[in-house]
């Protein structure tokens, strides 16, 4: 055995040997991220009107590295941002429907025009999930953001080599994961404490590219078909499916350079109270339409049950009266 080939030997094991001490993960995918300005992609329906502007004056205050503002909507809700009609995205809600209910359409019909339907919650995952494809001209970093969601302080998406930040949320809906795993056999929860639901999450088209080859090849379909055919009909009327959580960790799953980093933000109702969590230091904080009804829905049942207390005292009171003049 000549030297040169002891000396090969060596060094190969060398090098097996600092991937085993330090731990070097080679199966993580590298995937070409850029620094390029982000644009930010806000869905809107006429529901979030009153917090649509103050969502779009906030992350172009405090967002770093922010080019344009699109707002996706049926129509134009303001002239702060730059409109992209829905209408040019490869899908509708009848045609989202149709999929669900595998082209049965008395049953898309039936589910569209419920009154509790879910199609235009899942509908707008879909529109984040295809907007870096569709919109002309975007960014490769797109930052997504919920139409009630308001930054206050400074914020960075990105690390200095251009791989995006996660704000992680705390929350575990196991439906979600039965989706996800439906759609990407061996999809897991990477982390147990994180969830990657926090109204906002930077999409970078080359991850959204290798998410979606994966899709197509696994079930033969567009990605939004494959995604909503596998949503349990149980779930339908609930939260079914989570764009988030699946880009969150099939993304923490194949690559090493994308980080969590955490912010200060809450969920409120109460819109008065902006500066309060402004001068709390919080980044941002979502302003859901569900907490903002819920003080008047409070005082309403309050209302009520004072009517019923009063009304229940106002009768014994006329029994004693009669009771007194017999």
């Amino acid at each position: 055995m000549s030297w040169k080939y002891l000396l090969c030997i060596l060094a190969i094991a060398s090098f097996i040997g600092v991937i085993l001490f330090f731990k070097i993960d080679t199966s993580k995918k590298k995937y070409n991220f850029s620094l390029e300005p982000i644009d930010v992609v806000i869905p809107c329906i006429k529901s979030d009107m009153s917090t649509l502007d103050l969502a779009i004056a906030g992350i172009r205050e405090n967002g770093h590295n922010i080019r344009n503002v699109f707002i996706v909507s049926s129509e134009p809700f303001t002239k702060n941002a730059l409109w992209i009609d829905e209408a040019i995205f490869p899908f509708t809600k009848a045609s989202v429907a149709n999929a669900i209910f595998d082209g049965d359409s008395e049953q898309a019909n039936k589910y569209i025009n419920h009154k509790k339907t879910r199609i235009g919650w899942i509908y707008q995952q879909l529109l984040k999930l295809y907007a870096p494809f569709v919109i002309p001209g975007i960014s490769e970093n797109v930052l997504i953001v919920d139409a009630d969601t308001i930054f206050l302080n400074p914020v960075r998406f990105q690390t200095s080599s251009g791989a995006a930040f996660f704000n992680p949320g705390t929350e575990h809906h196991k439906p979600y994961f039965e989706h996800a795993k439906k759609l990407i056999p061996g999809f897991r929860r990477v982390y147990s404490q994180h969830s990657g639901i926090a109204h906002h999450m930077l999409f970078q088209r080359s991850v959204l590219e290798d998410l979606f080859n994966e899709i197509r090849n696994l079930h033969n379909v567009e990605p939004w078909v494959a995604l909503v055919q596998q949503i349990d009909k149980q779930q339908l009327w609930g939260s079914a499916l989570s764009e988030y959580e699946i880009y969150f960790n099939f993304v923490f799953e194949r690559n090493s350079n994308v980080k969590i980093r955490h912010l200060k933000w809450d969920n409120s109702g109460d819109l008065d109270s902006l500066q309060t969590f402004k001068k709390q230091g919080c980044h941002y904080v979502s302003f859901h339409h569900y907490l903002r009804g819920r003080k008047w829905r409070q005082d309403q049942r309050f209302v009520k049950r004072l009517y019923r207390f009063l009304a229940r005292q106002g009768r014994s009171l006329l029994a004693g009266i009669i009771g007194v003049n017999k």
